[in-house]
């Protein structure tokens, strides 16, 4: 029997419970009305579309009549989409930390009391029955229940002691921290480069963009031309089984240290960042020809074929894509050497060409993945240099035959401050390489979010099919607030700029915490621990660091003090969670380098900007903020001249050169 209250949801991953035999409630009133009056524990299970351990864990338990039988008697029971409600993630992610001394992961299963929502016991996946060292899932119900009936006073205390740690974040500080916690961050995470296969850490091999965009940010302000292990790890990136090499676009992470088996679900949160990460690589240090073509190559894969796969109806980008194929993990992309000799000799390609493929991609060598071949070049590139992206008649005619193949589904909901992310990413990346088809695709997307009409304050985290969800979360507005800041640096226009307000308003009024930074969630939301003051980046940047970071460089190029200042209570409420681990605040740091040490900021003021174009494009190229205005309205305190060709003013934080009337002359004072 279908579950209407699932069926009913702007969550595809809680539409597809809905035929379970679990008498599952989404997180809402009722549900939480019913567990408390029927003094019944709460079995809160936490998970999203693409997941492919979620999928396992739905067949083997949540499908099973009998285990649903057990969950329905003792618990009610609670489904939610961690995209739709990262607060709740982040909250019980964090206890489960807290409760079992290591990271969680999805799906995440929580039982909580029902009087206070505190968690007493907390898990991952879970099988059916007794294997991998975890107990069967039916089992633990009953060891649960037991608990609960027998320890009330225990998971009581427990649930509290973990309540009391999430509601108390580590002590802010008077001063805002030195620059040299930066320093310390990036020697922990320079010695975690592994010299052997690239990238952060060992296995599961997750991408790391944050923190990847911090190692870039520092080697840039060092001078660093980005050769040896940060190039090794941006290659590694795109040569192995984690970048698509047909669709483009990057996998969730890779299961092994070598980057050669991926979980095959896309996620839109990786795929948004990554125009940003590579174009800011491509154009670090001294330019290099082979690095800006190999990384324009494969930025523009991603967003032509692979994030076109991506877009709704509605013109915004798709959470994710699945995993599973069928109930196959990775299906969709998987070969076999016989399969490829036939595709290719089918579309008329030579026997050479089709004999240095399979040699390149490992086709001749031992099957990677279950009897079969996921694409990962044989020979890893050392350095982006070196990465050969895949010969388009040879990419052409695979792709057209994997899209014969039965497909993952797709997440179609649309996330707000995704899709921000992403917008920021096209502008970012066609600022850098002079795309201005990548620039126009990012103005696009940001004014689809926010259409002209709608107040920020009434937008919500996402919406499918039109169908709103919960209100917009702290790091929904502030990827927003980095996107039109973008976005009025490329056209500072005064309708941009009062958008820019706004989102800061909303934020001020409805997150703001009595430790000067701000909450991830607001009443509205409803979430058990209110207060959740969040500073450390996962798969995404931090929402405070986010509005740190963009606040910073708001305020030093308007001149906005009182948004320098909000920055700066941002950076003192996150001292000591900085202190703790400076590794884990990427973006948070970058920021504060930023605050501290200010970035140059090229305000051009003219009545016409023909012969200030090549000026521009080369110092966007390089990865500097330039706002070029013919208006008198905007940026008061530089004013437009009356005659001459414009004047260009070279602002560091609060102090300015004389202003340039040339822009030849211009450039040479950044040679």
């Amino acid at each position: 029997m279908t579950n209407p209250r699932l069926l009913e949801s702007t969550s595809p991953y809680l539409q597809a419970h809905a035929d379970n035999p679990v008498d599952w409630y989404p997180w809402n009133d009722e549900a939480l009305s019913r567990a408390r009056e029927e003094d019944r524990p709460i079995l809160l299970s936490i998970g999203y579309a693409a997941c492919h351990w979620c999928h396992v864990m739905a067949r083997e338990s949540f499908s099973d009549p009998e285990i649903a039988a057990v969950m329905n008697r003792y618990f009610i029971n609670i489904k939610v989409d961690r995209e739709e409600r990262p607060d709740l993630d982040k909250t019980f992610q964090t206890a489960h930390a807290l409760l079992n001394q290591r990271g969680g992961g999805w799906p995440l299963t929580a039982f909580l009391n029902p009087d206070d929502l505190t968690p007493f016991f907390i898990g991952t996946y879970f099988p059916s029955t007794p294997r991998f060292g975890m107990p069967g899932f039916a089992d633990l119900l009953d060891r649960v229940h037991g608990v609960y009936r027998e320890k009330r006073d225990q998971t009581r205390e427990q649930g509290m002691a973990v309540h009391r740690a999430l509601s108390a974040p580590p002590p802010g500080s008077d001063a805002v921290p030195p620059v040299s916690v930066a320093d310390a961050a990036r020697a922990r995470l320079e010695g975690a480069l592994d010299d052997e296969h690239g990238g952060l850490g060992g296995a599961p091999k997750f991408p790391q963009l944050p923190m990847l965009d911090f190692l870039l940010d520092e080697a840039a302000g060092r001078g660093d031309d980005g050769h040896g292990p940060l190039d090794h790890a941006v290659a590694a990136l795109l040569d192995g089984g984690l970048f698509d090499h047909l669709d483009g676009g990057i996998f969730r992470y890779c299961v092994d240290a070598d980057w050669s088996i991926p979980h095959f679900e896309k996620m839109l949160v990786d795929n948004a960042q990554l125009p940003d990460t590579l174009s800011r690589f491509a154009f670090l240090g001294a330019e290099s020809d082979d690095r800006r073509i190999v990384i324009e190559s494969l930025v523009e894969r991603s967003i032509d074929h692979f994030l076109e796969r991506m877009r709704l109806a509605d013109g915004t980008f798709a959470a994710s894509l699945d995993a599973d194929t069928q109930g196959e993990e990775g299906a969709t992309y998987l070969w076999t050497p016989d399969e490829v000799r036939g595709v290719l000799e089918t579309a008329g390609l030579n026997a050479e060409t089709i004999d240095g493929f399979v040699a390149e991609y490992g086709l001749d060598r031992p099957a990677n993945f279950e009897g079969k071949w996921h694409l990962a070049a044989a020979r890893r590139a050392q350095c982006v240099g070196e990465v050969r992206p895949l010969a388009e008649p040879v990419r052409h005619a695979l792709l057209a035959h994997r899209d014969t193949r039965p497909q993952p589904k797709r997440d179609d909901k649309s996330l707000l401050g995704l899709n921000a992310l992403l917008a920021t990413g096209l502008l970012r990346a066609g600022n850098r390489f002079g795309r201005d088809d990548w620039v126009s695709k990012g103005f696009d997307l940001l004014d689809r979010l926010v259409p002209a009409d709608t107040a920020v304050a009434d937008l919500p985290t996402g919406h499918l099919g039109g169908r709103p969800s919960v209100p917009a979360f702290l790091d929904d507005l502030a990827l927003l607030l980095e996107a039109q800041s973008e976005a009025f640096y490329r056209v500072p226009e005064a309708e941009r700029l009062a958008r820019i307000e706004e989102i800061i308003g909303t934020i001020t009024e409805r997150f703001a915490d009595a430790s000067g930074a701000f909450r991830l969630s607001h009443a509205g939301h409803a979430a058990p621990v209110a207060g959740l003051v969040v500073f450390t980046d996962d798969a995404q940047p931090a929402g405070n660091a986010v509005l740190a970071d963009t606040l910073t460089r708001l305020g030093y190029t308007l001149g906005r003090t009182d948004w320098l200042g909000l920055a700066e209570a941002i950076f003192k409420a996150a001292a000591g969670s900085i202190e703790r681990a400076p590794q884990a605040h990427t973006r948070l740091l970058s920021a504060l380098r930023r605050f501290h040490q200010p970035g140059t900021v090229v305000v051009i003021k003219a009545r016409e900007m023909t012969g200030w174009q090549t000026a521009i494009a080369t110092l966007r190229r390089r990865g500097m903020t330039v706002v070029a205005s013919g208006s008198d309205d905007l940026l008061p305190d530089k004013p437009l001249p009356d005659t001459g060709a414009g004047l260009a003013y070279i602002c560091r934080g609060t102090a300015c050169l004389p202003p340039e009337s040339d822009p030849e002359r211009l450039l040479l004072q950044f040679d």
